[in-house]
């Protein structure tokens, strides 16, 4: 079997100049098949179809350790990932989602959401394949990306044949460690486009190249991004409005041949009716309120509340991030590692340069197109980041790490194609080592990978899923003996919170836990955006009220009344208990000290969160505050009357 595939590297080489002529308008760059020219046909273990899966399952490794990991304890989703189980458990009811997650988008009157629901759309079939539990979540996600990377070797062989599959193989083998095991299992909406953006640029090549068939993976997965995340949107909006005018020019060079004609009619047609498709929730969401989604998205960013940072910055932020060493650690996973230097990024970019000069040298065209699409990828980029305006979170620019390993694997075929250029066509043998040396870099990256970091995998939200993990089930008991307000699994269950060091985390975890017991649960009209439409209400339309109290001392809840107390968690040991009692005592006297108003020193008590991103906290006690946040407070659940 090996040995089959070692010859198709021999066969399916990169062509330059003077090394063969290209076969067909949709080009690969691989030569033409043995069984193709009457030779023996291949067995089925030696084509490379069976290749790439061999290749794909070989990067799934680390992936199905990752999971086999986070199978126990249980993982109790919050937040955003609460949120998004919330969705992907609407695709299949009436009461389907239209938009995607809500984001740091608009007012806080009228908060806006990510463009579209394709994400949660393409969740689903796997999450309920899974068994529709808070692990099936992290199992779909999962899949997705590999559906991802399976269409990128699909469309590398399409372009360059085994060569280029296995190029792109070690391009996606250091990519996926970069992102590390918990990105690349986690359904949140800026990780789930990470490897979606490298089949698009992928299929955006093959598209310049004349390779109908991958208009319509082009359109699925640049929507898949726009829709996703509002980071993307530019990006793929640029491709989109380039990509008209060369599907434009192409259609316009084959106007006097019908059967050409009739094949980009053909696919361009269908492919449009996809987009139309994929794009229809979020226009009827636009159409149909007075809250339309895509008009909170223009308003906001046409006339952003802030300055966005600018040409300068944006040039900078993309040189750290292209950083090649990055893709070499693990180190993504962590939020705030940036680049210390602009020089490997700058590097990276000038040999890459080099490469596009080389490439034009050899009239290569598949080379050329390329480099055409990387360079309009860099463009974008600078454009888009340049764009961000407050803080500049870490995953608003995930998507430069797969364009540097790109750069990176387009400047390593130019030169392999200027070798064989000048040298002549690589004999069978050296076709075969390299082949092997491509496959061995594969296997052991993923390898190492799936020993190293993947055992090691651990929850992103663990501190708040040992909360919901401690206080679900017993509320979930005291609400099934049905000797509480609500009647058990016959009411419609009001959660509210109160929780200044976690932005309601938990509280969006109990509506999706009690939801998953069998419970009809809510929370409060202004929380519509983030726990969806369906589930908000009045108190008067409910029978009970849970609600989640986190403070310094949960117990002394000020509208108690006749609630009963039904669970109770505090992560902190008593000596953590006093470090925190300390620590808050610094903070309130350091602001005090510099004349700090009452409504900020308050807010350390009711929004430490919001209290540490505050502009006027001095950087020393916002690092006491961080430290608090860590520790956390207690929580107790009580039960009671909805009004």
């Amino acid at each position: 079997m090996v040995a089959g595939w070692l010859r198709a590297v021999a066969l399916d080489g990169p062509q330059a100049p003077g090394m063969g002529t290209v076969p067909d308008e949709a080009t690969r760059i691989a030569g033409p098949r043995r069984d193709e020219e009457g030779g023996p046909r291949r067995r089925w273990w030696e084509r490379p179809w069976v290749l790439g899966a061999v290749v794909l399952a070989v990067l799934a490794i680390p992936l199905v350790v990752t999971l086999a990991v986070l199978a126990e304890p249980r993982w109790y989703p919050s937040l955003d990932m609460a949120q998004t189980e919330l969705r992907v458990r609407d695709v299949p009811t009436s009461d389907a989602p239209l938009i995607g997650l809500a984001g740091r988008i608009g007012t806080e009157a009228q908060q806006g959401s990510h463009p579209g629901p394709l994400s949660f759309w393409a969740l689903w079939p796997f999450y309920a394949l899974f068994g529709s539990s808070s692990w099936a979540l992290q199992a779909a996600a999962a899949a997705l990306n590999l559906v991802a990377v399976g269409l990128t070797l699909w469309l590398a062989h399409r372009r360059g044949g085994v060569p280029l599959l296995l190029g792109a193989g070690v391009a996606l083998a250091l990519v996926l460690r970069a992102y590390g095991p918990e990105l690349l299992t986690e359904a949140w909406n800026p990780y789930l486009p990470m490897l979606w953006w490298v089949a698009f640029l992928f299929a955006a090549w093959s598209v310049a190249a004349r390779d109908r068939v991958a208009l319509p993976v082009a359109v699925f997965a640049g929507s898949y991004c726009m829709q996703t995340h509002i980071s993307y949107l530019g990006l793929v909006a640029g491709f989109v409005g380039l990509g008209v005018l060369v599907l434009g020019f192409q259609a316009w060079r084959d106007r006097s041949d019908g059967a050409a004609r009739r094949r980009t009619l053909l696919w361009v047609g269908g492919s449009a009716a996809l987009g139309l498709l994929l794009w229809l929730p979020p226009v009827a969401q636009e159409l149909t309120t007075d809250r339309g989604n895509l008009s909170i998205i223009r308003d906001h960013f046409s006339d952003p509340p802030e300055e966005p940072i600018g040409f300068g910055e944006g040039v900078e932020v993309m040189l750290r991030e292209l950083n090649p060493v990055r893709l070499g650690s693990h180190v993504l996973a962590d939020s705030w590692v940036v680049s210390p230097t602009l020089i490997p990024g700058a590097v990276v970019l000038l040999v890459w340069l080099l490469a596009v000069a080389m490439a034009w040298r050899l009239r290569h065209r598949e080379l050329l197109r390329l480099h055409a699409v990387l360079g309009l990828t860099v463009v974008l980029g600078v454009a888009s980041i340049a764009r961000i305006f407050g803080i500049r979170w870490h995953y608003l620019s995930l998507w430069t790490f797969s364009t540097c390993a790109l750069l990176l694997l387009a400047t390593a075929w130019t030169a392999a194609g200027a070798v064989r250029a000048r040298r002549g066509p690589m004999t069978a043998r050296g076709a075969r080592l390299g082949g092997l040396a491509l496959a061995g870099v594969i296997a052991a990256w993923s390898l190492s990978f799936a020993i190293g970091e993947a055992p090691d995998a651990r929850l992103r939200d663990a501190h708040d899923s040992v909360g919901l993990a401690a206080l679900v089930p017993s509320t979930v008991e005291a609400l099934a003996a049905g000797d509480l307000p609500g009647n058990g699994e016959e009411g419609r269950y009001l959660v509210t919170w109160n929780d200044p060091v976690g932005l309601g985390a938990q509280g969006y975890g109990m509506v999706s836990e009690l939801e998953r017991a069998g419970f009809h649960a809510g929370t409060i009209e202004p929380f519509r955006e983030r726990a969806t439409e369906h589930r908000a209400f009045d108190a008067a339309d409910a029978d009970a009220r849970v609600h989640m109290q986190t403070s310094r001392d949960p117990q002394a809840w000020p509208e108690r009344g006749d609630a009963v107390a039904v669970a109770s968690f505090d992560p902190r040991s008593d000596a953590e208990r006093e470090e925190f009692e300390r620590l808050r005592s610094e903070v309130v006297e350091g602001l005090v000290e510099r004349g700090a108003d009452d409504e900020l020193v308050l807010k350390v008590d009711e929004n430490l969160f919001g209290a540490s991103l505050d502009e006027r906290i001095p950087e020393r006690l916002r690092g006491l505050m961080v430290n608090m946040l860590d520790l956390g407070l207690a929580t107790t659940v009580f039960v009671g009357e909805a009004t």
